[in-house]
């Protein structure tokens, strides 16, 4: 089989979506059942960066063809997620036949035109994993426009039973059209977990915005540090999305200048350096479809603190401690009960290591997509 996925970012930038893109298209070239994968985008780094000098193909170190599609005009008005401009149908169709996939797997909603210009110029069967968001009343436009997509494709496929369910409610999809993956983990060589005697890292890896909710984490950790029992930091890894400046006031006026770093965008290497030398994750976002954060870091052994938003309750299961939505005090009380004893950061980290183990590997997630795209040709 040939697979074609479909993503308005790829490299450069990796996010969330794009890393998943790029582990599941490693993980399914291993397989003697996939013959080629490849991704289609644009010539834009997220949000609406224009990245005109990158090629129209290359093909990446680990063998997955990148096809870029030129836009008109090349820099996208200031709003929406996701460029709105024109994308030539004829470089999309030239880059279609080049490929010839078997399978077209859209990864994301919002791209529009790149679904609907893939799905009309090819026969090949199609597999949409759509990034769900809650309906509020600006949000409702999405509505009819996804309830088509969702009805052109062959399966949708969601990250998690609570997402299948709104999915299904939202989009009036079938019940049987869709199935229920999860994204993988690449698992790391070295996952002992670091207890330190002298000092505890809290750690907090997403895009620095009010979706990821530093600014909220940065309070419990202000109200919770007078009860730590050991020397502690916050580090705050991830790219500016509008809210450095105010982060980095807030830490100023609270006198945390010395606990909190922001490190700013980071490579993978740097990341996993960062998890290899921390104690726990906290993250506290608006809504996780599935928080793959979470995942990583229960792979290395490090237990996570968040809340019961998006699919956060279902998923982290084990391994984790799940607060109420925006509950300040049990925030606090669950920080300090991690900050303030190992062996329960120890028992968390190796149970979440186990529960990743054993749903969580990509090399899971990549044969049950081989037995989706089987199951649609």
């Amino acid at each position: 089989m040939r697979v074609l996925f479909v993503s308005p970012y790829f490299r450069p930038y990796l996010g969330g979506i794009e890393r998943a893109i790029e582990e599941l298209a490693r993980e399914l070239l291993t397989s003697p059942e996939i013959e080629s994968v490849g991704v289609l985008t644009t010539k834009y780094a997220f949000p609406r960066i224009p990245m005109t000098h990158l090629p129209n193909y290359e093909v990446t170190s680990d063998g997955i063809s990148i096809f870029r599609i030129n836009s008109v005009p090349r820099t996208a008005p200031p709003f929406y997620s996701v460029p709105l401009v024109w994308f030539s149908p004829r470089q999309l169709n030239k880059h279609l036949k080049f490929f010839d996939p078997d399978i077209i797997h859209w990864v994301g909603d919002g791209w529009f035109w790149g679904h609907i210009l893939t799905g009309l110029a090819t026969k090949a069967k199609i597999v949409f994993t759509p990034s769900f968001h809650s309906l509020s009343l600006s949000r409702q436009w999405l509505r009819p426009i996804n309830g088509i997509l969702c009805r052109l494709v062959d399966k949708v496929v969601t990250l998690s039973a609570i997402e299948s369910k709104l999915i299904q409610k939202a989009y009036w999809i079938r019940e049987d059209k869709i199935a229920t993956v999860g994204w993988g983990v690449r698992l790391p060589n070295n996952s002992k977990p670091r207890i330190s005697k002298s000092m505890v890292r809290i750690l907090c890896v997403g895009r620095l915005g009010n979706h990821k909710g530093q600014r909220w984490l940065i309070e419990v950790y202000r109200r919770a540090k007078s009860r730590f029992k050991y020397l502690t930091n916050l580090i705050l890894v991830g790219r500016d999305e509008g809210e450095e400046a105010i982060i980095r006031q807030d830490i100023k006026r609270l006198g945390l200048v010395d606990d909190i770093l922001i490190t700013g965008e980071v490579t993978d290497i740097e990341l996993d350096d960062w998890y290899q030398n921390s104690d726990l994750l906290a993250l506290f976002s608006r809504y996780e479809a599935f928080g793959l954060v979470y995942f990583e870091a229960m792979a290395r052994g490090i237990p996570v603190l968040t809340h019961r938003v998006g699919s956060n309750d279902e998923l982290l299961s084990k391994g984790a401690l799940v607060v109420d939505p925006y509950d300040m005090e049990a925030a606090i009380e669950q920080m300090v009960r991690l900050v303030n004893d190992s062996s329960t950061r120890e028992l968390l980290g190796r149970i979440g290591r186990e529960h990743v183990l054993n749903n969580y590997t990509w090399s899971r997630v990549a044969q049950k997509y081989i037995e989706i795209y089987k199951n649609t040709q």
